[in-house]
């Protein structure tokens, strides 16, 4: 992926980069997703406390003023995908959950994202694939 299609906060971010992960799925690829960054980063979207505190509705809501709308069932989908990270996050505490997110473990990133329901293996990879973190296959 080349600096062009990848725009960076302009701290090294990897809540940016799960909610990227997050999105790229189900045949839409990260650089498609990246085109609707700002957007996102807009409205807050790559904020993890907001997560927490926001419920699906306002998250889906976020996601179309965003830019990153793919028609009503699916930016749903991803909009309780989100509000589930949102959960998960809050219950097992931001501090926690961003120590292994700026971890170099991919098992470790794998084993604390998989209980989340919506993140799955493609959202595991294009994660680490992101943060540049070697995964076994």
């Amino acid at each position: 992926m080349s600096e062009q299609t990848k725009p960076k906060a302009s701290i090294d971010d990897p809540w940016e980069d799960l909610v990227i992960s997050l999105l790229s799925v189900n045949q839409y690829s990260l650089e498609k997703t990246y085109q609707h960054a700002e957007g996102l980063r807009e409205q807050g979207l790559f904020i993890p406390k907001n997560l927490v505190k926001w419920d699906q509705e306002g998250i889906l809501l976020r996601l179309k003023a965003g830019g990153c709308d793919r028609g009503e069932f699916m930016t749903n989908l991803f909009a309780l995908r989100l509000a589930n990270l949102g959960h998960f996050v809050g219950g097992k505490g931001l501090d926690a959950c961003t120590k292994v997110l700026l971890g170099k473990d991919a098992k470790a990133i794998e084993a604390l994202l998989l209980p989340v329901n919506g993140v799955g293996p493609k959202v595991i990879h294009n994660f680490c694939f992101l943060r540049e973190i070697p995964q076994k296959r």
